[in-house]
């Protein structure tokens, strides 16, 4: 169980987290949404180190996250996807997800480096192998990942943050991007990933995916929980309406500006709905 009790986060005089409390349960597709600058991104930053909380806690199956550094974050049992993709280029589609499985003790990482230890270099292949096979993306293990196709790297992205065998999974963006095609393979192998022994939370902007895949949705607003419950209790929430559009009754739109890749609803106080360009 993922759970940020009480999070607050700011920079300098700006509040982008404000008092927060979100559960994250296991087995569950919990998602986060809420306009541009809501907080979303950035409860998944201070959850995998990047951002150190300003007051409250962030815990993982009972331990403390906060203060630890990335990579004892990571062996805690988090695993995240990066709304820009964060590949190494010049390594192999199965190179990049081995890297993630780096032995924890530098005796053994010297061991593995000098084929001392073949073993545990053989199992980090069978295990990054087996994880590209069930993406539907085992064809592509010799191939640079600089040169794939971006939903295929996205893909790569997806098998290396549970190439590890995380307890919670941050997808900030999974889908951003990607056309129809690509999302509805996302959303499949999404789904595939619910398992009673990890918690899942998807930041998304595409609420078509996001309600057909989500068990329980958040709403963020202006760094605050604006609302909670299932996705049709989240659709016809008037609060939640009004948070996106400045309006009720429009959840429609929502959904068409969020299929349009390009656009994004930008919330000014005050006023209605403003487009702009990505």
């Amino acid at each position: 169980m993922l759970v940020f009790d009480r999070v607050t986060k700011r920079f300098g005089a700006n509040t982008a987290i404000d008092d927060a409390s979100l559960t994250i349960r296991p087995g569950v597709i919990t998602a986060v949404i809420g306009p541009n600058g809501a907080g979303k991104s950035t409860l998944v930053n201070m959850a995998a180190g990047s951002y150190c909380a300003t007051s409250g806690r962030i815990l993982l199956d009972g331990v403390e996250l906060q203060g630890l550094p990335k990579y004892k974050i990571a062996r805690v049992g988090l695993g995240r996807t990066y709304q820009n993709i964060r590949l190494f280029d010049g390594l192999t589609v199965l190179q990049n997800l081995e890297v993630a499985l780096v032995p924890r003790s530098l005796p053994r990482l010297i061991a593995e480096a000098l084929w001392l230890a073949p073993g545990g270099v053989a199992e980090a292949r069978v295990t990054s192998l087996a994880v590209l096979r069930r993406l539907g993306i085992s064809h592509l293990a010799g191939r640079e990942a600089g040169s794939l196709a971006y939903g295929q790297q996205k893909l790569v992205e997806l098998a290396r943050a549970i190439v590890g065998r995380p307890r919670a999974l941050l997808l900030d963006e999974p889908a951003a991007g990607l056309n129809h095609g690509e999302t509805d393979e996302l959303k499949a192998h999404i789904r595939a990933l619910r398992s009673p022994d990890l918690a899942i939370v998807l930041i998304e902007h595409d609420m078509k995916l996001i309600m057909s895949v989500s068990d329980e949705i958040y709403v963020m607003n202006r760094g605050a929980v604006l609302a909670q419950g299932t996705p049709a209790e989240i659709r016809d929430n008037r609060h939640v309406q009004e948070a996106y559009l400045g309006q009720p009754g429009a959840m429609e739109h929502i959904e068409t500006a969020a299929r349009g890749r390009r656009n994004r609803v930008r919330v000014r106080a005050g006023e209605g709905l403003a487009w702009g360009r990505a």
